[in-house]
């Protein structure tokens, strides 16, 4: 198994491959970390291409978009009907919801009211989706992608991991082939573009609470781990179910 450490995304990347030759498992990693700045060029919530020019489009004008990005927000979509619009990435200082914003065939989207999306509290996940996918299409057996609280591996066994809880205490998963994400409250271990948790339905400034979700992708994890920190329990319980996923732990509000 070899590793490779870069920072990107506002933390640390670590991504791990194994294959039939240590050159093979370079030239994979190296195309991992690749995909993943792929997806912070589309998708930064500042300079990001996709999402610069939906916010500087006219009302109702088509904008097309890398396939990437529309898959992210297809996601973004069906989670936000699924939670009843808590789960929302757009921001709350201008009116256009995720509802607001139209998805056509061929990756083209438009908006029909003014909106300014944030992917920040799924496209974490998403970027560590597409890194596995790189391992697997350049020929790994086994590899592992840990984003600073976003982690998915693949391969034949399943890979203790280590969660930090609130308190210092670290909590043991066996990851088998799926992703685990962990969401907490804003502190000083967040990026600066951390602006805070709040729900898409009332655009209330919400706290949160730490919650650890596992998931068949990252991008899931990454997207349910706050619909499981923002939604009542009842509504988080049913979401979980349906996407094929569960809460490992379930921090109170601080």
């Amino acid at each position: 198994m070899i590793q490779r450490v870069r920072p990107l995304f506002g933390t640390f990347i670590s991504i791990e491959a194994e294959a039939d030759s240590a050159a093979r498992a370079l030239a994979a990693i190296d195309g991992a970390f690749a995909a993943i700045e792929k997806v912070g060029a589309l998708l930064h919530p500042a300079s990001g291409t996709d999402l610069g020019r939906l916010r500087a489009a006219l009302i109702g004008e088509p904008v097309e978009v890398e396939p990437w990005t529309y898959e992210i927000l297809s996601i973004c979509r069906q989670l936000e009907v699924d939670s009843g619009g808590v789960f929302d990435p757009c921001l709350p200082e201008r009116p256009g919801r995720m509802r607001d914003i139209e998805l056509g065939g061929s990756a083209q989207i438009r908006k029909r009211a003014d909106a300014a999306l944030d992917l920040g509290g799924i496209a974490k996940g998403f970027a560590v989706d597409r890194a596995i996918e790189a391992l697997r299409g350049l020929g790994c057996g086994s590899g592992l992608v840990n984003a600073g609280g976003d982690v998915r591996r693949f391969g034949p066994t399943r890979r203790e991991v280590l969660l930090r809880l609130p308190s210092g205490r670290m909590l043991s998963h066996a990851l088998a082939d799926e992703a685990v994400a962990i969401s907490e409250p804003k502190s000083e271990r967040s990026p600066p573009e951390h602006r805070g948790f709040y729900r898409g339905d009332t655009r209330e400034a919400v706290v949160g609470r730490w919650v650890a979700v596992t998931a068949p992708t990252a991008t899931l994890a990454d997207g349910l781990s706050k619909c499981a920190m923002l939604c009542a329990p009842e509504v988080a319980a049913a979401l979980l179910v349906r996407h094929g996923a569960r809460a490992l732990f379930d921090g109170p509000p601080r």
